[in-house]
């Protein structure tokens, strides 16, 4: 919510108190649940029209009276959004629902013209239809507007929201439940966000990575390194191959990605176990989204301390770290502890970010490939 409405709502209090009622009595009046008269009233909730005529009918005053003096300022904000953002000094301020919060997360460094700029890039693949594409489109040109902001913050604050903002859809689509479209769509667009931001410095190496879309494709990669089944298939969307010295491609490992460790990892461990006895690639890829709803929600992670310190050490570091069920792990979260230099681990965690594809992950992968030829 803009901070000018807001504050022009909890002008509520002050018209229901004239009016002699109690915020019980207003929600009995207009057959509301218990409590939504005292979110109104303190700024944490915006009413629709409808809703704000008829308190304001109760109170003896209408539309034109209560919006009479009322002014935004300069601001281009639109406030009936989903997602809204506005300027403070050099930052930009996100505003999206969170949980029964009004969250609020700041984006050093960036302006109300970038912002409208990179969702203008989702809405217009939105209006072709491509849900996936734009998805993509829109985070890799928001790494590129804002290289040093968290990857993690831009996925999970701004993308996602955004996709969820009805109005940045095309109006036949208006009331679809966006936050499921989300996880549908928003899967197979990170898995796609990695394959295009490091095939251009893998391809240098003889490394590419893949995402077969015909199950008979990936059937027979899958079983060039012996994996078969359905179950396989299921878990398999982004195959690593590598051209050899007679310009044959074979497949030599598959990328594990996840959004966040919420996305039940450990199911993709009987086909990591599998892939490393064998010598093949098996790393996870995740931008280790966690926030507890808030007003002002911070990206922790779900990692934690790293070991050897004094705070307790979270089991699903100690999954990669001790019982390896990852070859390695590549965090996109800037609050994501890596592995710290000369810790004995039985597999690694690294950060990284979308700055520089030449980086830890396309290392990996390319060493991972000259091992596989035996170099």
């Amino acid at each position: 919510m803009h901070p000018d409405l807001k504050i022009l709502f909890q002008r509520l209090e002050a018209s229901r108190e004239a009016a002699g009622l109690t915020r019980d009595e207003v929600e009995e009046k207009l057959v509301m649940g218990p409590g939504w008269i005292k979110l109104i009233e303190e700024g944490l909730t915006e009413p629709s029209l409808g809703t704000l005529a008829a308190i304001l009918a109760l109170y003896g005053d209408d539309l034109h009276g209560f919006f009479a003096d009322f002014q935004f300022g300069e601001t281009d904000v639109i406030v009936d959004r989903h997602l809204s953002a506005t300027e403070e000094g050099a930052d930009l301020v996100l505003h999206f629902p969170m949980g029964p919060h009004s969250a609020n997360v700041t984006i050093p460094d960036a302006t109300l013209d970038e912002f409208n700029s990179v969702l203008l890039v989702l809405r217009n693949v939105l209006a072709v239809r491509d849900a996936r594409r734009a998805i993509v489109e829109c985070f890799l040109e928001a790494v590129r507007t804002w290289p040093h902001v968290n990857p993690s913050d831009l996925w999970y604050f701004l993308v996602a929201h955004a996709y969820q903002d009805d109005f940045n859809h095309p109006a036949e689509s208006a009331g679809k439940d966006w936050a499921q479209s989300w996880k549908r769509a928003g899967g197979w667009s990170l898995e796609a966000i990695f394959v295009e931001h490091y095939n251009p410095q893998l391809n240098q190496h003889g490394v590419r990575l893949a995402m077969p879309t015909a199950p008979d494709e990936k059937g027979r990669l899958l079983g060039e390194m012996g994996l078969h089944g359905s179950g396989v298939v299921e878990k398999s969307d982004v195959i690593a191959l590598g051209t050899d010295a007679h310009g044959n491609e074979h497949p030599f490992g598959v990328v594990h990605v996840k959004a966040s460790f919420a996305e039940r990892r450990t199911d993709d461990a009987p086909l990591s176990a599998r892939l490393m006895a064998s010598g093949f690639a098996s790393p996870l890829l995740t931008m280790d989204c966690k926030a507890g709803p808030s007003t002002d929600p911070f990206n922790k992670g779900e990692l934690g301390a790293v070991q050897g310190g004094i705070a307790r050490v979270s089991s699903k570091r100690l999954d990669i770290e001790r019982d390896r069920i990852f070859d390695a792990a590549f965090s996109y979260n800037a609050n994501t502890e890596p592995t710290p230099t000369g810790t004995s681990a039985a597999a690694r965690i690294y950060r990284c970010n979308f700055a520089d594809p030449d980086d830890s992950f396309s290392r990996h992968m390319i060493r991972k490939w000259q091992e596989r030829q035996g170099n």
